[in-house]
């Protein structure tokens, strides 16, 4: 079962009905950046005749005394609050919501590393037994070095690791950089982007180039780990340990992170930026290839290109684009983005993007110049999820309510004819689910359409690293309409395991459940849950239901009353015919659609002039006679 993250309440209201927004702070997923290859250029000579080269340690920390300091400088000290929750350990953190193997796996972790505790922080103890205090405090504490001199070495990065959980709102993790003794704290960095709400990280290591935030006065330095209360957030931990500041090369570009669109909830005015893992054609429209690179060397770099390419696994190139930037200061950051924009063909497959950075310079660490991404095309698939089932999501696993989904930008109007859901093993065979439709952008994401329920089988069912989906159809299309959000949702009666599969940012994608803390509510998950939007007129037909290039569907909605639409499909072209003919065998509606060219369609069937009983109905093509049958109702 994943874990669930509460939902914030403001709301931004624009200017139609379908445009209110849910908003919250960013979550951007940027990687870390690559580790630094161990290429040592010639030694070169500074300012105070020391002999130094790129990737020289000049000062180095790995906690094995605790406060006390294991750096030749001078010991550490704690600030704020909850400054004194930092200690230093050899084992895990431990809380409520805390296991002791979340320990970090640092290089010298067996020496001692540095831990801040919050969720330890945030019970009462009986012995060795803790209970989760009622109110959380978002707890503020910093661990602060000694006061360190790099005049002789103002070219540097700060690279340490780290492992962290944090809930439930910002992430609260940040490196700090003092340029007078600790009196202010100008520059901050945030050890923590890419992390999720909740994501239980594995030990990793972040390096951050220090030569801006130290160049005021490089001989008074102090660099600090805040757990910053303002954040909101109020457990679980931080460990920090091996701590290394390093002298930087003189030519080093680096691709800090590369991404295949970009979101940020503080200034996005819709959904159309978030990370989609499947296009349907319907929706192909620009999308934001984007690389970072940072100036990591002590020199400037001169001729700066970037490079876009994007391929068609096991086909052709069908991107290729140098974006020329020039010369790039020491220290600077720059986002460049593919420029003119990037629109997916409509060819169904998965496409794969390189992002390179490259220099007229020699680069002294060429293996941190690249960046890879994905996504998918698909003729009628909408997806966020990775496509394979990895964990899965039951409420509270006691058949309570359960409703788990996604939102989605419309860029264009398009039918909507089913909701995907991929089933986990484990769900309750003969429970009930519902395909919903709603408006994300409204308090408590009202429904604007359901399909009919469905009673699970065991074939819809799958374990770890199946893509069994299982198709909830509406009674009848729904249109939706060009530049809107929407949100997909499943509706569980039953113990029911919906997939996961990927990462969401937050308030994208949400559940609603009985929270054991929080009651019943609407809360947002930053795993992605395995449900789509499938925009198929053909959903439905089974392999069964074709015979010699044609596929004749179910009809919808079976019992019907005074409509219902009938699914086909032709691989080839043909002229198309549908009978309807009752018990007897009497023919007594026919639809003549004329030739029609290979593709999906529907046939919309008025039922007003057929008495209620049973019929049969055909469809009839040059090669192939299909038929099924359907109930009509009074």
């Amino acid at each position: 079962m994943s874990i669930r993250y509460a939902l914030l309440a403001s709301i931004l209201m624009a200017s139609t009905t379908m445009a209110q927004w849910v908003t919250h702070p960013a979550r951007r997923d940027f990687r870390p950046a690559p580790a630094q290859a161990d290429k040592q250029p010639a030694a070169r000579e500074d300012g105070n005749n020391n002999d130094r080269a790129g990737g020289d340690v000049v000062w180095s920390e790995d906690f094995a005394n605790g406060l006390d300091g294991n750096n030749g400088v001078g010991p550490w000290t704690v600030s704020g609050a909850g400054g004194n929750i930092w200690k230093r350990t050899t084992t895990g953190p431990v809380g409520a919501y805390t296991a002791a193997s979340a320990r970090i796996a640092s290089t010298t972790w067996q020496n001692g590393f540095m831990l801040f505790n919050g969720d330890s922080a945030n019970c009462s103890w009986v012995g060795n037994t803790p209970t989760a205090l009622p109110t959380f405090t978002n707890w503020d504490g910093s661990l602060e070095s000694p006061v360190l001199d790099l005049s002789a070495t103002p070219y540097v990065e700060i690279e340490f690791q780290q492992r962290l959980r944090y809930c439930c709102d910002n992430p609260p993790h940040y490196l700090e950089v003092s340029t007078d003794g600790g009196a202010t704290w100008p520059s901050r960095f945030l050890t923590s982007s890419g992390v999720a709400v909740n994501q239980q990280t594995t030990t990793e290591t972040r390096k951050f180039n220090l030569t801006a935030a130290i160049a005021a006065n490089p001989a008074n330095v102090k660099i600090r780990f805040r757990h910053d209360g303002d954040q909101g957030t109020s457990h679980y931990h931080w460990q920090i340990d091996d701590v290394r500041i390093l002298e930087l090369y003189e030519y080093d570009m680096r691709m800090v992170s590369s991404a295949v669109t970009t979101w940020d909830i503080n200034t996005a005015i819709s959904y159309d930026s978030i990370r989609y893992s499947v296009y349907p054609y319907s929706q192909l429209r620009p999308i934001g290839l984007n690389a970072t690179i940072l100036n990591n060397g002590s020199l400037d770099q001169n001729d700066v290109v970037v490079n876009f390419t994007v391929e068609r696994q096991g086909g052709s190139v069908v991107l290729d684009q140098d974006q020329n930037i020039g010369t790039v200061a020491a220290g600077a950051t720059q986002t460049v983005f593919v420029n003119p924009d990037f629109t997916p063909p409509a060819e169904a497959g998965t496409y794969n993007v390189t992002y390179g950075v490259s220099t007229s310079n020699d680069d002294n660490v060429p293996t941190d110049n690249s960046g890879t991404g994905s996504f998918g095309v698909s003729e009628f698939i909408y997806a966020r999820d990775n496509g394979t089932i990895s964990s899965f999501e039951d409420g509270n696993g006691d058949g309570g309510t359960l409703i788990l989904g996604n939102t989605f930008y419309v860029a264009n109007s398009v039918d909507l004819y089913s909701v995907a859901v991929a089933l986990n093993n484990g769900s309750e065979v003969g429970a009930v689910i519902v395909g919903e439709l709603r408006n994300p952008n409204e308090a408590d994401f009202p429904v604007i359409a359901t399909t009919p329920e469905i009673e699970i089988t065991s074939s819809m069912l799958g374990g770890t690293g199946s893509s069994n989906f299982t198709q909830l159809i509406f009674d009848s299309p729904i249109t939706l309409e060009a530049n809107l959000d929407y949100m997909i949702t499943v509706n569980c009666f039953g113990n029911i395991r919906i997939g996961l599969n990927g990462t969401s940012e937050a308030q994208t994608s949400f559940i609603y459940y009985v929270s054991p803390t929080q009651g019943e509510d609407w809360f947002f998950t930053t795993t992605t849950p395995m449900v789509r939007m499938n925009f198929n007129p053909t959903v439905g037909i089974e392999d069964a239901d074709r015979s010699n290039g044609a596929g004749l569907g179910q009809n919808i909605p079976n019992p019907a009353n005074n409509t219902t639409s009938i699914p086909y499909e032709l691989e080839e072209s043909t002229n198309v015919v549908l009978e309807v003919h009752d018990v007897s065998g009497k023919l007594v509606m026919q639809v003549n659609e004329g030739r029609r060219a290979p593709g999906a369609y529907r046939i919309n069937l008025p039922l007003e002039q057929l008495n209620e009983g049973l019929y049969f109905y055909t469809l009839r093509t040059d090669r192939s006679a299909l038929t099924k049958r359907m109930s009509v109702v009074r």
